[in-house]
């Protein structure tokens, strides 16, 4: 699956504000929180369709996963990875282990990165109520209620997880060409630009 190294018409690419965020710090990061946030809230809502978190603990996975990515981001390797494909990497890792403690959380002490996010004048508020009035992120969700069931599951792992579609075909119990039909398909539903930007897809 092709991405862009360039995102919406006039707004440099996530490739480029990695770059920046790495000489300005918290606030480079913030820049990065922003662009991606819309899709990984899509991304859980999806995942929250079957077994995940409800509609509710999103906010708390995202914050879980934000706090995670900006400890984790000073070893990150764009050589080995795009920024969209480690941070989903790091968003199914939380995923997983919500789903093994359930409604428990463990008590901890919060760590330099919760502190440095905390210090973010108003950064969850202002990145929920974004959020809350997405309509791309209102508009996918409702798109792929549409989809059948491996659709939406092609969806989640080629579309926003980066997996390529000999990879999702194995997870998926299908073969490499059918996968990649069905993939086909499911971009030509999803043409629109509010729903490339969502992905990062090439036109």
């Amino acid at each position: 699956m092709a991405r862009h190294p360039k995102g919406p018409e006039g707004d440099d690419g996530t490739r480029d504000i990695v770059r920046r965020a790495r000489d300005r710090g918290e606030d480079g990061f913030r820049e990065l929180y922003e662009r991606i946030a819309p899709s990984l809230v899509a991304w859980a809502r999806l995942r929250a369709s079957g077994k995940g978190p409800s509609a509710s603990d999103v906010e708390d996975l995202l914050q879980e996963i934000w706090l995670r990515a900006f400890e984790e981001f000073p070893a990150y390797d764009e050589a080995r990875s795009s920024f969209r494909a480690w941070i989903f990497g790091i968003a199914k890792n939380v995923l997983y282990e919500a789903w093994r403690r359930g409604d428990r959380r463990a008590e901890s002490t919060p760590s330099a990165a919760a502190s440095a996010l905390g210090a973010w004048p108003d950064v969850a508020t202002t990145i929920r109520t974004r959020l809350a009035r997405d309509e791309a992120v209102e508009a996918l969700l409702a798109r792929a209620q549409d989809f059948d069931p491996l659709d939406r599951k092609l969806l989640l792992h080629c579309g926003f997880e980066g997996m390529s579609c000999a990879a999702a075909a194995r997870q998926l119990g299908l073969q490499a060409a059918a996968a990649g039909k069905r993939w086909q398909r499911l971009r030509s539903r999803l043409a629109e630009r509010p729903f490339r930007e969502l992905l990062e897809l090439e036109a």
